[in-house]
């Protein structure tokens, strides 16, 4: 019985030699994770597998967690659309929300949180509502991170005042 002379162990390949350099690839591994995870989110909504009222919490939360994630790996992701590109990423519902809407679909069109009367006015008001809470979650993330140099809160800070 003859074997095989050209196999051999399994070798180990590291993504990083430092500490700083195994943060950077866990913080595009997040942003990665994100995006993938918004895109199923909307598949699921689209489909009605999720309630309104467990989808719009949830995506409120990815978002702010993508303007967090986004703001840590800034200086190595120049813009996400090549990011997805060079990750072979295809999640266009995912671009969408992140990157164009900003915002839930129910709160975008007016169908999760809606005040009583459910008129354009309470749209728009709850639109307002988790815009901020979704700015504000994006603060305390980036608190909770260790981001605490003003030139990166004060972007974040500057979203929660009004215009």
């Amino acid at each position: 019985m003859a074997t095989s002379s050209t196999s051999s162990p399994a070798t180990e390949i590291r993504l990083w030699k430092t500490n700083a350099e195994r943060e950077q690839v866990e913080n595009l591994a997040d942003l990665y994770a994100i995006i993938v995870t918004v895109d199923r989110l909307e598949k699921q909504y689209i489909r009605d597998s999720i309630p309104s009222s467990e989808y719009t919490p949830a995506c409120t939360k990815l978002i702010a967690q993508f303007k967090t994630a986004l703001n840590l790996v800034q200086d190595q992701v120049p813009s996400v659309e090549a990011f997805m590109k060079e990750y072979r990423l295809n999640c266009p519902l995912a671009a969408n929300r992140l990157l164009k809407v900003g915002v839930p679909a129910t709160v975008e069109h007016g169908g999760g949180l809606g005040g009583a009367g459910g008129g354009r006015d309470a749209g728009n008001s709850a639109k307002y509502v988790a815009e901020t809470v979704q700015h504000f979650i994006t603060v305390m993330d980036s608190v909770k991170l260790g981001l605490v140099a003003v030139d990166q809160l004060h972007p974040l800070l500057a979203d929660l005042l009004p215009p």
